[in-house]
């Protein structure tokens, strides 16, 4: 293949990644709950001149290691405190994945047809591309992981670049580590151990490299979990290794995903528009297991079991936690993209693109249906959506017309199938932002330096509002209790506790649930007057006078 062609390929990748991971990542504020957890605790570390002990709530926080917060304080104080600067290294590491992805296909397939639908597939998927815009640990992990088994099968099949593979391996296998703990070391570990059970190579683990590798893998990830341990001690033990690890495995977080079939849902709908390509491609790698399948192929189905093994039995459950899995379905599927494409009769392919289409049809039908039934929640005008639902069925009209001659050009449409959704919400975000941030509902509480005081907040709103306005926080949750990892903050469970801390001060401002502001609602008229200053989405801001 020559060189000017991988060049016009990479170039290709280059600018897809920035269409679907740097673009308007300025247009939505930073959202709730996640993306300003890290954000908030970012700027804690910030204002403390902090760079080892993550902070949340004037606090240490002990939930994730520190390397996603050197990132994140990298950019931002370059930058500044802002949405773009905060998405910036997430959309670089999507970035990077898809790259990893192509040199990994060259290298295993050695096929650049199957390297660059491999890529293509895995950066214009639904979640991959939702992951690399938002501000989360795993993105950066799963990216790491890309990048030590990548190192370690260009060791295992090119022995000039043995040591280097090796040593690379080891590093990235550290700074996952470092990035959301010790599962970034057993992921690469358990994958590299189970394929070369599969090749009958397992003496490849004992080469003398290997130890030093290791050795290089604890230099990167030892330091930091030692400072905190000798910090810190039992108080970041039992937080990090027991409640964040642990008991993830055996508690769910999030008891509606806690379901056998939530991680193969979370796959088939996060891969989209390529779920059915995925599918096919899997039930290929089926059928091969019966005539044997290539080195690569095991390995990529190692990668897969492993993953899937170490996920799906743990009771906490979310989609990006499987993460992990992606750029191993995407190496698949795009070997089976372009096997079906080569193939004498490629029916298969057609009925796919075909499925593909019509189920894009229907959804843009769709989206004009149901608008009309959704008016109460949308401030946009219509032609917002019937563009939306314009550009959805165009792409699967333009998919069908090319059946029949240009089937590689069909996927092309497909792969930017993802954007037509994105358009819609950058031109939506008006309707979109009050139920995803809670930055135009922090705008109504005070905020200024001089004007301290504690707000009340639902659970999922502490974050943000502490992240937005600066103010000390407390959280409304009747019945409740802490988060799943504790935050250092008042948690009021109960009427008495709610109306001890509102005669505390004379004047609350609360940002709350509809549920919350029913209670507060419910709260002696004689004692309190409660005042609603606005409904914003799922907001309702309020003040609370002790009368």
């Amino acid at each position: 293949m020559p060189d000017r062609f991988i060049v016009k390929r990479l170039l290709t990748l280059l600018f897809l990644c920035y269409l679907f991971f740097f673009l308007g990542n300025s247009l939505v504020p930073l959202t709730d709950p996640d993306e300003v957890f890290y954000s908030l605790t970012t700027k804690e570390m910030a204002a403390r001149n902090e760079w080892f002990v993550p902070y949340i709530f004037n606090q240490p926080q002990f939930e994730k290691p520190i390397f996603t917060y050197w990132l994140l304080r990298v950019a931002t104080d370059l930058g500044g405190m802002t949405p773009e600067s905060a998405r910036f290294f997430p959309a670089v590491f999507a970035s990077l994945g898809v790259l990893a992805v192509y040199a990994l296909g060259l290298l295993g397939f050695r096929n650049e047809r199957k390297a660059f639908w491999s890529a293509m597939v895995l950066g214009t998927g639904g979640l991959y591309i939702g992951m690399g815009k938002t501000v989360f640990t795993d993105m950066v992990f799963t990216v790491f992981i890309l990048y030590a088994l990548l190192s370690f099968y260009l060791a295992y099949s090119s022995p000039k670049q043995k040591v280097m593979g090796i040593l690379g391996f080891y590093i990235f296998s550290g700074l996952a580590v470092l990035t959301k703990g010790p599962l970034g070391f057993t992921v690469c570990g358990l994958t590299v151990v189970l394929f070369l059970l599969y090749q009958k190579q397992i003496q490849f683990i004992f080469d003398k490299w290997m130890f030093f590798g290791f050795l290089l893998c604890l230099w990167i990830a030892l330091p930091w979990y030692l400072f905190m341990v000798d910090t810190y001690g039992q108080a970041f033990v039992h937080e990090f290794f027991y409640n964040d690890h642990w008991r993830r495995l055996v508690e769910a977080e999030h008891r509606g995903n806690d379901r056998w079939y939530f991680y193969p849902l979370t796959i088939l709908m996060g891969v989209f528009p390529w779920s059915l390509f995925v599918g096919a491609g899997l039930w290929a790698l089926y059928k091969k297991l019966k005539t044997g399948l290539l080195g690569f192929e095991y390995f990529l189905l190692s990668w897969l079991l492993v993953v899937l093994i170490v996920f799906v039995p743990a009771h906490s459950k979310l989609a990006s936690y499987i993460l992990p899995v992606f750029p191993a379905l995407a190496l698949l599927t795009g070997s089976f993209i372009v096997e079906a494409l080569n193939s004498t009769q490629p029916r298969l392919m057609r009925n796919l693109i075909a499925i593909t289409a019509a189920a894009l049809l229907c959804l843009g039908v769709g989206v004009l249906i149901a608008y009309p039934f959704y008016t109460k929640y949308l401030s946009s005008n219509m032609p917002v959506y019937f563009c939306s639902a314009a550009l959805i069925a165009m792409a699967a009209l333009m998919c069908s017309a090319l059946l029949r001659q240009r089937l590689s050009w069909a996927l092309g449409v497909l792969s930017m199938v993802v954007m037509a959704f994105l358009l819609t919400a950058f031109m939506a975000k008006s309707d979109v932002l009050p139920y995803v941030s809670s930055f135009e509902a922090a705008q109504y509480v005070p905020h200024a330096p001089g004007q301290k005081t504690t707000l009340l907040a639902s659970k999922p709103y502490a974050r943000g509002i502490r992240y937005y306005t600066g103010q000390e926080i407390a959280v409304l949750d009747i019945n409740g209790r802490n988060y799943f990892s504790p935050h250092p903050i008042p948690i009021l469970n109960t009427t008495e506790q709610l109306v001890q801390f509102l005669k505390a001060q004379k004047k609350t401002y609360a940002v709350l649930k509809k549920g919350g502001y029913k209670h507060v609602r419910e709260l002696p008229a004689n004692k309190f007057k409660v005042s609603l200053l606005k409904v914003i989405g799922y907001n309702y801001v309020l003040t609370i006078e002790s009368i």
